[in-house]
């Protein structure tokens, strides 16, 4: 057996597991060495018989299974396995230039920060400010609204009392000329009975004449004259 330093390994299906074959164990651990499968340098891909060991200390290779791979081979391995690690290596720089301009965003961020938040904060204060003043148009406009109600319903009431008082003095006018009506029909038909009286009178004193004038013609007495004249005198009233 011999032993090497052991390489990086990788999952191979076909070779896998501890050794049952032999009766070979580590000497160092004293237990059953397992199957292996290199995955780093020229060897990539060549089995062997290493320590199975998980403690972190290992023995290293014990035996190769496989003979070293051609000349050809593993310079197309080291070929590759360097492309590998320069890639590696250009991932890590690019990484850490990543991370130096991550660093280099995140202090413009933070220095952006402050202005950005006071820029916020004029925003929330503006938008706090509008609000206050829609809601200071809106109350006055409420007030004002509330008190044009007010005055509408006080006109309403002061045109109520107003047509209320236009109708008593309306019904008081009409009483007046309903009064004054009935006092001009009393007025007037107490001449036209004073007048009746009077015809009345006027009547019978003409019966009288009359019946005088029958008896003075009856009786022969006075003249002719007399007669005209009382006549005249008769039919003038």
């Amino acid at each position: 057996m011999e032993y090497f330093q052991t390489p990086e390994t990788m999952i191979d299906p076909s070779f896998c597991g501890l050794v049952v074959e032999s009766d070979c164990k580590c000497i160092l651990h004293r237990q059953r060495p397992g199957k292996f499968v290199p995955f780093e340098g020229t060897d990539t891909g060549r089995r062997f018989i290493g320590c199975a060991n998980e403690d972190g200390l290992n023995c290293g290779v014990l035996e190769w299974v496989d003979a070293p791979w051609p000349v050809i081979l593993q310079r197309c391995l080291t070929k590759l396995w360097h492309m590998y690690h320069e890639q590696n290596v250009g991932r890590v720089q690019g990484k850490e230039a990543h991370g130096i301009e991550v660093t280099k965003l995140k202090k413009e961020l933070n220095s952006l920060g402050n202005p950005y938040s006071q820029l916020v904060d004029d925003v929330s204060k503006l938008f706090d400010y509008q609000d206050e003043q829609k809601s200071h148009h809106m109350d006055y406009t409420s007030h004002a609204i509330n008190e044009l109600e007010e005055k509408k319903q006080q006109l309403e009431e002061q045109a109520k009392i107003e047509l209320q008082m236009e109708k008593l003095k309306l019904k008081k006018e009409q009483r007046c000329i309903l009064q004054s009506q009935a006092d001009v029909i009393h007025n007037t038909r107490k001449p036209m009975k004073e007048i009746q009286v009077e015809r009345d009178l006027l009547k019978e004193e003409k019966k009288k004449l009359e019946h005088v004038i029958s008896e003075l013609l009856k009786a022969g007495h006075g003249c002719k004259e007399k007669l005209d004249k009382i006549k005249e005198v008769v039919m003038e009233k």
